[in-house]
């Protein structure tokens, strides 16, 4: 079994100075001289893009953290199509003068006539995009793990109009403890690429299990989020879940995205050990070599 691959975090972080706390925090902990985190897009006072700023004016972090942006069409609303595709657009043109060549696109939670997929869609029939765009590309989200057969199929069509747009370069999983259905998701995923022709890279989303997460999850669930029993009935069986997933992540060489805060000394030994089942004692970007 290869490596599980060096993850990516999730930045958690209450204002600009909270966030160059905890990107200096991990950078800290870090083996290497660069760390992977993403910018989540969570409310509509969220200011993504000042954030990137953040992040380059700070000496210490600047060259050293390459962050992926997240665009939320929920947090984004506008009343019209043209309008919402205008502001994808200015966000995506302001990541790529920052340095960046991709954000991750989400729909949301609820039903939208302009979502993701429409997006894409339209941007993809777009000249003026096209010839603006470089080698700017879009991430999307993909759950694998609806339980309802109808839904899943539905989410993959979904998958695969949005990959048929050519603008995508990464498939992100959604939260899940289902592991036959996370293998299923993947090599879906994988065909529905293929059938495009296009070349993604896939990453999959996981918790660092606590107690109080647990009950979060247990009594006020996420939308979109299936969490069986046993994961939610202690964090044992949690953190027991969480590493076959990393096995499974190993295995099919998918980046995992940890989705928890890691602010202390005691969140990152946890993490560390989760990922030390799949990694062992070499880190993924040190043994890349094997059939690659």
């Amino acid at each position: 079994m290869g490596a599980v691959s060096v993850p990516r975090y999730e930045a958690f972080f209450k204002d600009e100075s909270g966030l160059r706390r905890s990107l200096k925090f991990l950078l800290s902990k870090s083996e290497g001289s660069v760390i992977d985190v993403n910018l989540p897009n969570k409310a509509k006072t969220d200011d993504v893009l000042s954030w990137l700023d953040a992040i380059e004016k700070d000496e210490e972090l600047r060259g050293r953290v390459r962050a992926i942006a997240h665009y939320s069409m929920k947090n984004n609303y506008l009343g019209n199509a043209e309008a919402r595709v205008r502001r994808v657009k200015s966000f995506a043109k302001g990541v790529a003068s920052r340095g960046g060549d991709r954000a991750l696109l989400v729909s949301g939670s609820g039903s939208r006539v302009c979502d993701t997929v429409e997006i894409l869609r339209r941007l993809s029939s777009d000249r003026e995009w096209k010839r603006e765009r470089g080698s700017f590309a879009f991430d999307v989200a993909f759950n694998p793990y609806f339980p309802d057969a109808a839904d899943l199929a539905r989410e993959r069509e979904r998958l695969a109009l949005k990959l048929k747009s050519n603008m995508v370069r990464g498939v992100w999983f959604q939260i899940g403890c289902d592991l036959n259905a996370l293998e299923a998701g993947i090599e879906s995923a994988r065909a529905i690429a293929g059938d495009a022709g296009a070349e993604v890279e896939l990453f999959g989303s996981v918790f660092l299990p606590t107690k109080s997460l647990l009950a979060r999850m247990k009594f006020r669930p996420w939308a979109g989020v299936y969490l069986s029993e046993e994961y939610l009935s202690s964090v044992e069986s949690a953190e027991r879940i969480t590493k076959a997933q990393l096995e499974v992540f190993a295995r099919h060489r998918v980046t995992p995205l940890i989705e928890s805060p890691i602010l202390t000394d005691a969140d990152f030994a946890q993490c560390q050990r989760l990922l030390g089942v799949s990694s062992g004692t070499k880190r993924a970007r040190e043994t890349k070599d094997d059939g690659e």
